[in-house]
């Protein structure tokens, strides 16, 4: 009887990645240790958002110095806000805008008048003001002088009253020119001035306006 032939059985090359062992799920506790850690770490991160100062280990958050500040300073804070969205969106109606390079000529000036005594920086932190806060104010200012500055022309009539009127705060002046100068600017800047009061005053009453602070 002819003997019968075996086929040998070939063992898979890949064998050994089916005896290696299954990793272990991470189990509920785990997952939630890891969360604390890294809500634990956000917290740390970013704890100026959340915490405005520590006395002797104890937190004062940022929701308590708000809540403060609000009930102190913020219905004034929000009425200003308001004042300066009508302004700005009434001078925008009447195609007024005012460009970043004449905010940097206005602060130019301003550190000018300063003449050196104090920097910039050092008065606006005085004030309690940041450069975004102060370039805003300069923003409004401008507007309302685009606004109203084609009515608020001197004329050389003024300009001599005026001197008369003051003429001991220019005794010692030795510069004319530079005199009338000044004094048309605080001129102009006093018509500005009662003219923008009444403008405004009527564009606030007609103004829809609802509070939600409390």
């Amino acid at each position: 009887m002819p003997r019968r032939q075996t086929k040998s059985v070939e063992k898979p090359q890949n064998i050994d990645s089916f005896t290696k062992p299954i990793p272990r799920r991470l189990s509920a506790k785990n997952i939630l240790l890891i969360v604390i850690l890294v809500l634990l770490a956000l917290v740390w991160k970013f704890k100026s958002n959340l915490i405005a100062a520590m006395v002797n280990g104890q937190p004062i958050s940022r929701w308590q110095l708000n809540n403060r500040l609000v009930k102190k300073f913020g219905d004034q804070t929000l009425d200003s806000i308001i004042n300066e969205r009508l302004i700005l969106a009434a001078a925008r109606q009447k195609g007024i805008f005012v460009k970043s390079e004449e905010i940097d000529n206005k602060v130019k000036q301003i550190e000018s008048r300063l003449n050196g005594k104090v920097s910039l920086d050092d008065a606006l932190k005085a004030q309690g003001l940041t450069k975004d806060d102060f370039r805003k104010e300069l923003e409004i200012q401008v507007s309302i002088e685009k606004l109203f500055e084609k009515d608020a022309t001197v004329s050389s009539n003024e300009i001599d009253e005026y001197m008369k009127k003051n003429s001991q705060a220019y005794k010692s002046a030795t510069n004319p020119a530079a005199i009338n100068q000044e004094i048309k600017s605080i001129l102009a800047q006093q018509k500005i001035n009662d003219l923008f009061e009444k403008w405004f005053n009527d564009i606030r009453k007609n103004a829809k306006i609802t509070k939600f602070l409390k």
